[in-house]
């Protein structure tokens, strides 16, 4: 019955830390501010990136451009709904707060470093390959991104359910 009880909370936890996010993105702050900033920040980094490896990239706003092709980082394509159910489940999860704090932000930066990588791909994907544009960009890389928030929490907690055992086996020695 304790795992039915914890299985039962995480998933209280979880579903009330997703309703906080998909509410506080409706706000005025997150539409008018925080959003277009946030993908203004994206564009700019991935733009400079290009721009260190050698491409002649212009970014303006949101758009990163480069004389044959060019993206528009919009909403969905910022990694924030999935780094979200990712931080949600791990905050959720049945773990000293410390270990959840630290998760959450390393999965946070992976997920915003993979990110980045994301929006050039689909740049370098516009050049070179612009008919696997679309592809790339609704079907491989929205699944993607999913997928790896789930992995990425999968993965830290059976490391962190490894541990637990561990250390159970150890003190029941």
């Amino acid at each position: 019955m304790q795992t039915h009880g914890r299985d039962l909370r995480f998933l209280f936890f979880f579903g009330l830390m997703m309703g906080v996010y998909y509410v506080s993105t409706t706000t005025t702050f997150a539409r008018e501010t925080f959003f277009p900033s946030y993908l203004r920040l994206n564009a700019r980094l991935a733009g400079g990136i290009l721009d260190v490896v050698g491409y002649d990239i212009a970014v303006r706003d949101q758009k990163v451009s480069e004389p044959r092709w060019s993206v528009t980082v919009g909403r969905g394509c910022d990694a924030v709904q999935p780094t979200a159910l990712f931080v949600a489940a791990v905050l959720a999860s049945p773990v000293p707060f410390l270990p959840r704090i630290c998760a959450a932000m390393v999965g946070t930066i992976a997920l915003a470093v993979i990110n980045l990588l994301r929006i050039i791909s689909l740049l370098l994907t516009g050049i070179y390959a612009p008919k696997l544009f679309d592809a790339m960009h609704l079907d491989v890389w929205q699944a993607l991104f999913i997928f790896l928030a789930i992995l990425f929490w999968a993965l830290w907690a059976a490391h962190y359910a490894r541990k637990r055992r561990a250390q159970t086996h150890d003190e029941s020695h």
